[in-house]
Order: structure tokens, then sequence, then C-alpha cells
């Protein structure tokens, strides 16, 4: 069994031993995706090679709205639109695979670049919050598929979020979800990331709170990342980045009124439900950071 648990988008990597000399550790977590089935796919890989696979995924949801509508009008399927869609879920199959290795080959060159900066963590709640709707690594045990990290909302008695991975494969619940508590997790030991003070100072939730830095984190998201597409943040179904919206019940709080939204129509004409919401501070940092270069606390 190697170190590496998972990788996600940018330099983090999950990983199942304690490291104590971070180096060796990133030396250990880049000799298995060297070694790994998106490490071998990664040496065929070239630059903008994600945007590709988009483009492909962006034709591919075409031909399902195409679909859609007509199906809507006509409120009857042909054989042939059967067909079209079995290999429109056959092509989405294949590529889901397929963005999954590019976004690891990706994320494995940043963790690359930026190995001699990294810091090794205890993977808390705050850390994997972070990682919240973003694309991993992860191989789903029960039917191959890449894994997302998700969040059911704040436990009420913890004040914290409710974790589980999930797997991207549509329909669902065929794979089951995966619990996951940082506390009691068995499969984690560490976490690897360039540092950030958003996630390593003890008084970071204060700061958060303080109405000044509230303020501003709210001005930041509503006037530069609303209405945004975020390429770490895919639909599942359609494979394609997501855009950042206020939700339809918004309140203007910070917590409660955002949601990515995939903007597609499904085989039956329906918008695609899939969302994911922004609900907690360190989620809302590391989209900022995503997009502006720097989270809430800069």
């Amino acid at each position: 069994m190697g170190i590496l648990t998972s990788l996600f988008s940018g330099v983090k990597a999950l990983v199942r031993e304690v490291v104590g000399v971070v180096a060796e550790g990133v030396r250990a977590v880049l000799e298995e995706i060297d070694k790994s089935s998106f490490g071998r796919a990664a040496t065929q890989l070239v630059q903008g090679i994600t945007k590709r696979y988009f483009g492909e995924a962006e034709e591919l949801a075409e031909a399902e709205r195409e679909l859609g509508e007509k199906y809507r009008h006509d409120r009857k399927r042909t054989p042939a639109d059967d067909d079209r869609l079995r290999e429109i879920a056959a092509r989405r199959n294949a590529l889901r695979k397929d963005i999954a290795a590019a976004k690891s080959n990706e994320a494995a060159a940043e963790l690359r670049k930026n190995e001699k900066s990294v810091i090794a963590v205890p993977p808390g709640h705050d850390e994997i919050s972070a990682t919240v709707g973003i694309l991993a690594s992860k191989v789903c045990p029960e039917c191959g598929a890449p894994m997302t990290m998700r969040q059911g909302g704040v436990v009420s008695k913890t004040n914290k979020p409710n974790l589980y991975w999930q797997c991207t494969s549509l329909p669902r619940p065929f794979c089951r979800t995966i619990t996951f508590n940082p506390e009691k997790e068995k499969d984690v030991a560490s976490l690897i990331r360039m540092p950030d003070p958003n996630l390593d100072l003890s008084e970071r939730r204060a700061i958060w709170e303080r109405p000044d830095v509230l303020k501003e984190t709210s001005e930041r998201v509503f006037d530069n990342l609303l209405g945004q597409i975020d390429p770490d943040v895919i639909c599942p179904h359609h494979l394609l980045p997501m855009k950042l919206l206020e939700k339809p019940n918004a309140d203007g709080r910070l917590l409660t009124s955002y949601e990515y939204v995939c903007r597609w129509i499904d085989a039956n004409g329906k918008r695609c439900q899939h969302r994911v919401a922004l609900e907690t501070f360190p989620q809302v940092s590391e989209t900022l950071k995503r997009h502006e270069g720097v989270g809430i606390i800069r």
C-alpha cells in the first residue's frame, strides 16, 4: 500500500503516514504519482489538455441538451435517440477518468514545483472542508470512478461540517458515500500543502468572523466571484466547470447565500440539479485563493 490517499488541485495531498521530514514525504508522494495510472497517463498529456477535455464535455452536453429539448417537445424518444444517449454515457465514463487524470497531473506538477515550500499538517475539519467539491484522485472502491469531498451542512453539536466522499459516476445512489471524520480517520495521517494563514493561524476563526473582515470577504465574493466559472469545481454528470451564483433563497449572509450551479440541461430537458454550496469559511477562503491568489486572511 502506498503513501498517497488522494491528490487535489493545487498543492494539496492526503497521505497515510505522519510526515516527519516533509521533503521525504513529498518525494514518496511524487514517486507514487509517477507509478500510478494517472502518472503514467500524464506522460501523454500536454499543457492545456484539461481545456481540451472540457471542450469535448461541452460537445456531449450540447448533444444531450438537444435530445432533452426534443424529448420535452415530443414526449417520446426514438430508438436512435436512445442509441445516442448510450453513446454519450459511454464517452462520458471514459472522459470522466481522462479529466481526473489530467487534473491529477496538473496537481502533481504543482506539488513538484513547490516541493521545497510545502508543509505537513494533521487533516482537520477546516483543512478538509477547504477541498469540498474539488475533483480528487481518490478512486471509488465500487466502480472505479473519481470521487469528490462533499459536506452535508454543519453538525450543530460540534459546529463542524459533516464530511464525506462521493462518487462522481451517475446515476447514483448505486455507489455508497464514504464518511470522513478527520478526528477518527485511520487511512489519513497528514495533509501536505502550501502554508496558508487561513489554515495555520490558531486565531483564524476569530479573524474570519470579525465584522470588518466579514464585510470585506462578502464584498470580494459578491463583486469578484459571483457569476464566475470555477474550473476546479466540476459537475459530475456533465463534466464541466460550475458557476457561482446566489441561492434562490439567499439571505445576504456569506455562508448561506451562494452555491456552485451546473448550467446544463439533462436528457429529460430539465436543468441539472447538481449543486455545491459555499457554506464554510475554509471553503470560501480556498475559492478566493483559486480566483485571486489569496484567501480571506491575506
